[in-house]
């Protein structure tokens, strides 16, 4: 079991802005026409699908900040006693975003609106970092591998992937940084499992239930502590007053593809690897209670078989019977076998007697020898050269079944308290088909993975001024990676004696491919993770003080067994004589039951 515990305390001082959050923030300073400043004017920000109102008051310096805002378009309004009321519209909030909004109020009747339209300033000027955002319509419209959110960090400049293909984990540099050193925070929240070495991220949510993007290469605030290579802040999508869903589905099929010229010969005709890829899935969102409570819920399954051809190096007919009468070597000779029961002398002296006519007696021949070669199939090409390399040729495939959930509700106990949930369910699990008459002996491992994200928000507003979040996430996952054959008595099965009955025993001959799994079996049962994040947002004069702490409580069990029922390895050495290159076969001494080295872990 491993445990890591994680503390970290930030505080923040910056003016006049705050530092960065999932969320967004509007500040500014309201004066009248003549550039003075207006302390006591009332400010807010009305979210123009949901109805959610922010409101803050202008203090003594006439500064406001609107904090928290869930991404969206917003209308600020201010109003002053004696002032015209003033309107701004079309205000786009993105994620983490820092918006400066100076308002000047015109002296009037209050039951008269001042309304202005203009766009969001590219521009961020109250903030050092350096970012790029990935915003709703490049999510949704671009045509994305595997539909997967983080293929959206292939957009931009600093970003290299690392082996990124269906099954696999986002594996990247960003920024200059080494692979899986970034973090990774959703909806406030991290996404990434216990930093014990790297933060590997676990989180790849389908494109349909992403909002928004944004990638921060340099520069930073303090609460993103423990990143060596930038800070990826994605944002589910939520509910607003309007019913709205989607559905969608993408294929690809092998009727649709050309054959692949290493195709082996089925009946004479090239037969193609199988492919099968299915995306498919939808999403609603809606109110439960208008301008008040609301839900989105998505679903995504993706089905793909994968197909490969595998050329293999296989006993012949002549071989499985211990005639190696016939086997070459790259010059055409005889490869001669030796008897090693035959040895005599010692060091430089040592001698053997060659098999009469390089076969070896049927008396001789390894019972559990005969049936490890029965799992082998039969050649079926021809070979590449005279050494007989490469004689078998198979289609197989990687299957992936991989399911996600995502489900988020947002509340509004009042104008001062507000909640949000959300919880991420992933599968992906991969299996493989075997050219092998007995799949248990595949070099491939099956992987069973699951996660489970849990997160819950809790903001309030205690005055204007004063503003707490608390965020709370829990992360439950679990990796089972295992040989084909785990928990079958292979070992009996085969004869062999003196290991656990457990797995199917991985052999390696030297000349011909091996069998069985490097690695028999790993358990992860679970991966936990907890993280308590608190930030209180304090405004003083023109200054935006932020500080926090945040917990990190991390577990995992793990029991690895990486060769249960043993690794037997044969060589040419048994059978070869003595100090003499270009003799013995790994073959013949598999068939002798002679191996050169046994590995039990």
């Amino acid at each position: 079991m491993s445990l890591q515990l994680t503390l970290v305390l930030a505080i923040l001082f910056t003016a006049p802005a705050l530092a960065q959050t999932p969320q967004g923030t509007v500040s500014g300073i309201v004066t009248d026409t003549t550039g003075a400043i207006l302390p006591g004017a009332s400010v807010s920000a009305v979210r123009a699908d949901t109805g959610q109102r922010i409101a803050a008051v202008t203090n003594d310096r006439g500064f406001f900040v609107l904090t928290h805002l869930d991404i969206g378009t917003y209308v600020i309004e201010a109003e002053l006693s004696g002032f015209q009321k003033y309107r701004r519209e079309r205000l786009l909030v993105t994620t983490g975003a820092t918006i400066a909004v100076d308002i000047q109020l015109t002296l009037g009747d209050l039951r008269e609106t001042v309304t202005v339209s203009a766009d969001t300033p590219l521009l961020q000027s109250r903030t050092s970092d350096v970012s790029q955002l990935i915003e709703a319509r490049s999510v949704q419209d671009l045509p994305l591998g595997d539909r997967r959110a983080m293929n959206l960090i292939n957009m931009i400049g600093g970003a290299v992937f690392v082996q990124y293909d269906a099954g696999t984990k986002p594996n990247f540099s960003l920024a200059g940084g080494r692979t899986q050193s970034q973090m990774f925070w959703i909806d406030g929240g991290t996404g990434q499992n216990m930093r014990l070495g790297i933060g590997q991220m676990d989180l790849d949510p389908p494109v349909e239930t992403v909002q928004e993007v944004k990638v921060l290469a340099n520069n930073y605030a303090a609460e993103y502590g423990g990143s060596a290579g930038g800070v990826i802040i994605a944002t589910t999508k939520s509910g607003t007053n309007a019913l709205r869903g989607s559905g969608s589905e993408y294929f690809r099929d092998d009727a649709l593809d050309a054959t692949n010229f290493f195709a082996p010969l089925v009946d004479g005709r090239k037969s193609k690897p199988p492919v099968r890829y299915n995306v498919f899935g939808g999403t609603v969102g809606g109110p439960v209670r208008r301008d008040r409570t609301f839900f989105f819920f998505g679903y995504e399954g993706s089905r793909r078989t994968d197909g490969s051809t595998s050329i293999l190096t296989v006993p012949t007919e002549l071989q499985r019977r211990g005639d190696f009468s016939q086997t070459f070597d790259a010059r055409g000779a005889v490869i001669p076998i030796f008897d090693p029961a035959t040895t005599v002398g010692v060091g430089t002296t040592t001698a053997r007697t060659q098999f009469p006519g390089n076969v070896i007696p049927a008396n001789r021949l390894d019972p559990v020898a005969l049936k490890i070669l029965a799992v082998y199939p039969l050649p079926n090409r021809a070979p590449d050269g005279i050494t007989g390399a490469n004689n078998f040729s198979g289609n197989f495939a990687q299957q992936l079944v991989r399911d996600n959930y995502t489900v988020r509700l947002d509340h509004n106990l009042s104008a001062n308290d507000r909640l949000s949930a959300r919880y991420l369910y992933n599968s992906d699990n991969l299996d493989f088909t075997s050219v092998f008459s007995e799949r248990a002996a595949d070099t491939n491992q099956a992987a069973l993975r699951h996660q489970n994200y849990w997160y819950g928000g809790y903001t309030r507003t205690f005055r204007s001024n004063l503003v707490n979040e608390l965020r709370y996430t829990y992360s439950n996952r679990i990796n089972h990676q295992f040989a084909y054959g785990v928990g079958e008595p292979w070992p009996s099965t085969l004869g062999l004696k003196g290991v656990a009955d457990e797995a199917f025993p991985r052999i390696t001959v030297a000349g011909i491919a091996s069998i069985g799994a490097t690695n028999h079996e790993r358990r992860q049962f679970p991966i936990e993770q907890h993280q308590i994040v608190n930030t209180t947002s304090y405004l003083r004069g023109r200054h935006a003080l932020k500080g926090g702490v945040e917990v990190r409580p991390s577990f995992n069990y793990e029991i690895t067994r990486p060769s249960i029922s043993g690794t037997f390895a044969f060589t040419t050495q048994p059978t070869a004589f003595p100090n003499r290159a270009g003799t013995g076969l790994g073959l013949a001494s598999l068939l002798l039951g002679f191996p050169n080295s046994v590995t039990v872990r």
